[in-house]
């Protein structure tokens, strides 16, 4: 899947696969407004989130926090 448009939120993968994630978050804001992350659920407490890893270690945003997404590009065979 290839796409040049960022994608709404609520069609990004549930599944733990890696993506390219537009945050946005006044209160907080992340060290890389377009990072790679992943969505993680809380088992204990059933509540999802976006992890994303940057110089300060790793944060978590909600979908609120998500202006969009893209599928990681494919590598091209070497």
């Amino acid at each position: 899947m290839t796409t040049s448009r960022w994608l709404d939120v609520s069609a990004a993968p549930r599944d733990g696969s890696p993506v390219l994630l537009w945050i946005q978050d006044d209160e907080d804001p992340p060290d890389f407004p377009v990072t790679v992350g992943f969505w993680e659920t809380n088992t204990i407490f059933e509540i999802g989130v976006w992890r994303v890893f940057s110089a300060r270690g790793s944060s978590t945003y909600f979908d609120q926090h998500v202006r969009g997404w893209r599928p990681l590009p494919r590598v091209p065979n070497a």
